[in-house]
C-alpha cells in the first residue's frame, strides 16, 4: 500500500477507535433493545430455514456485534502498517479488547467484564487483518499484471 494509502487507512482508523472507545467507555451498556430485536427479526427466518437457532440467543448476537465492531479496527490498522508489519493491528486488537474489558471492571461500575468480549473483539480484529492481507494482496497482483 502507498503512503498515501495508509495516511487515509490511519485517518479513518482513529475515526473509528473515537466511535468504538465512545460504545465501550459509556458508563453503562448501551440499549440495544432495537439492534437485537431487528437482529432477531432477520434471523428468525434462517433458523425457519434450518439455522441453529443459537443465533436467536442474546450472547450469540452481542458476540457478532463485537467481531463487527473490531472488525474495521484490524482492517485499517493493517492497512495503515507497512506490509511486514501486519500482524501487530490484530495484536494490538487484543491488547486494546483488555485494556477495555480491564477499564470496564475497574472504573465503570455500571459495565462487566467478560472474556468472551475479549475473544470475540480479537476475533473481529484478526478476520479484518486478514481481509486486509488478502485485498493488498489482490491489488500487489493486479499491479504486477497492469506492468506487464
Amino acid at each position: 500500500m502507498s503512503l498515501t494509502g495508509r495516511r487515509v487507512a490511519a485517518s479513518l482508523l482513529a475515526a473509528v477507535l473515537v466511535v468504538v472507545a465512545a460504545l465501550v467507555l459509556w458508563p453503562s451498556h448501551p440499549d440495544i433493545a432495537g439492534v437485537d430485536r431487528a437482529a432477531r427479526e432477520l434471523l428468525t427466518p434462517l433458523v425457519a430455514d434450518g439455522a441453529p437457532a443459537i443465533v436467536l440467543h442474546a450472547g450469540a448476537i452481542e458476540f457478532a456485534a463485537n467481531i463487527v465492531m473490531f472488525l474495521p479496527l484490524g482492517f485499517l490498522g493493517t492497512l495503515a502498517l507497512p506490509r511486514r508489519l501486519w500482524w501487530i493491528a490484530p495484536l494490538a486488537c487484543f491488547a486494546l479488547s483488555c485494556g477495555i474489558e480491564t477499564t470496564q471492571l475497574l472504573l465503570l461500575p455500571g459495565r462487566t467484564f467478560a472474556v468472551r468480549d475479549i475473544v470475540s473483539n480479537t476475533t473481529g480484529g484478526l478476520v479484518g487483518s486478514g481481509a486486509a492481507v488478502v485485498l493488498d494482496a489482490l491489488l500487489q497482483l493486479a499491479r504486477r499484471g497492469r506492468e506487464r
